[in-house]
């Protein structure tokens, strides 16, 4: 009798699929997959990118993909992380390429000063770059990548002396951003610091610093708005960022969740990426300006000095970039012209 009642349960089970009748859907395999990264829960890419992707991602498979998020370093280090999805201890991370330096050189032609005018039009074309140049490809060789994509244009943000003219840059120790950043700073007259952004609250509040680059959102981001009392803009710098998975878990996808990936990254994720930077610039300005730092406008001529002092960054990062057998020339002057730049 319990075998008949077994058949008779199996066979309402197989005629429910063929005929679409739907399925509990506890009883279908759900594919967890761990994305990390080392920023707070408040950043905005955690925020408004990788939240609202995860949800898409569940909804679209019908709860068969998770992707469950991991901030603040809590699967590791910061400059750990893209080790972490290379070796699948994290399935994803969201991380800058800067905190894994020399792993990314053609990468730095979107960093060089001035190189931006915007976050989104800027991240559309890191992923054409990408697509273009099998060089640039190969240096995320050992993962599948998501998405390519930048803040919006970083400016000088000072506690006790405004920034109004090229000459008040001398001398004040600056946090640096990325090498290009630094050259730039030298060429300022500035005195360029490095150290990861989490510290730099507490070098700006016990005077290690003077001043730091970063965008509006950044100042929010690391708690800077509060020692902060300036902010220059000027349109300075971006840093980039990418949104990597391992190459072996995606393999291992069966077909429809790979194209539920595929359908939902690639450029579509990274004009988002730069899109929400974009959006949301004025917001985070005015919590700066609520927090007490003052908005000041660079003058136009003092904006063209200072491009104009950078110009041979880009040339020396070119020569370096053929020094080392990549197209370095080449991608400059394709990555100039699709921002505008040229």
């Amino acid at each position: 009798m319990k075998k008949i009642v077994v058949l008779a349960i199996s066979v309402c089970i197989a005629l429910g699929v063929a005929f679409g009748v739907p399925v509990d859907k506890a009883t279908a395999a759900t594919v967890e997959l761990k994305l990390a990264h080392s920023f707070p829960p408040v950043q905005i890419v955690h925020k408004e990118l990788l939240v609202p992707w995860a949800e898409e991602v569940a909804k679209l498979s019908n709860g068969e993909l998770k992707i469950s998020i991991f901030p603040g370093g809590a699967l590791g280090k910061p400059g750990d992380h893209y080790d972490l999805a290379e070796k699948g201890v994290a399935d994803i991370i969201y991380i800058l390429q800067d905190y894994t330096p020399g792993r990314f050189p053609l990468t730095e032609a979107f960093e060089l000063p001035f190189m931006i005018r915007t976050a989104r039009g800027t991240s559309i074309a890191m992923w054409k770059t990408y697509e273009k140049f099998p060089e640039f490809q190969k240096e995320y060789g050992k993962v599948k990548v998501l998405g390519l994509f930048c803040h919006d244009p970083g400016h000088f943000n000072t506690v006790k002396k405004p920034i109004k003219m090229l000459d008040d840059l001398k001398g004040m120790k600056f946090r640096t951003a990325s090498p290009p950043v630094t050259e730039a700073l030298k060429i300022f007259g500035a005195v360029p610091v490095s150290m990861p952004v989490p510290e730099v609250f507490n070098a700006l509040d016990r005077g290690v610093i003077d001043g730091t680059v970063l965008p509006w959102e950044g100042n929010i981001a690391f708690r800077a708005a509060e020692p902060l009392n300036y902010g220059t803009e000027v349109d300075f710098y971006t840093m980039t960022m990418m949104v990597v998975m391992n190459q072996r878990k995606y393999d291992s996808l069966p077909a429809n969740l790979k194209k539920i990936i595929d359908d939902t990254t690639g450029m579509l994720m990274s004009e988002k990426g730069g899109r929400i930077y974009d959006d949301s610039r004025e917001f985070y300005k005015g919590l700066c300006l609520k927090a007490g730092m003052e908005a000041i406008q660079l003058p136009a001529s003092e904006r063209a000095k200072l491009r104009e002092l950078t110009l041979p960054v880009r040339d020396q990062w070119a020569q370096q970039m053929e020094a080392k057998g990549l197209p370095g020339k080449a991608v400059l002057d394709y990555v100039a012209g699709l921002v505008g730049e040229k």
